[in-house]
């Protein structure tokens, strides 16, 4: 499951679809692979998470699926 979650949320991410849903999943897998596989790779995951966390906050921007149901 984790290596389809690994797949599938990015590419929701690319197109804009459940952004920030897909942004707190990868968030909980990154998080769970620092802790318990590359405890080491703190540097590679902290981007990968202030990444994420933007996305959460911010949201994905006005080209996106997102935004065009937003919008109606």
């Amino acid at each position: 499951m984790a290596a389809f979650a690994e797949h599938f949320f990015p590419l929701l991410i690319l197109v804009g679809f459940a952004t920030r849903f897909s942004a707190l999943a990868l968030l909980g897998i990154t998080l769970v692979i620092q802790t318990f596989v590359y405890p080491d790779a703190y540097p590679t995951h902290g981007t990968w998470a202030a990444v994420l966390l933007y996305l959460m906050a911010r949201g994905p921007g006005v080209l996106s699926i997102d935004h065009l149901i937003a919008r109606r």
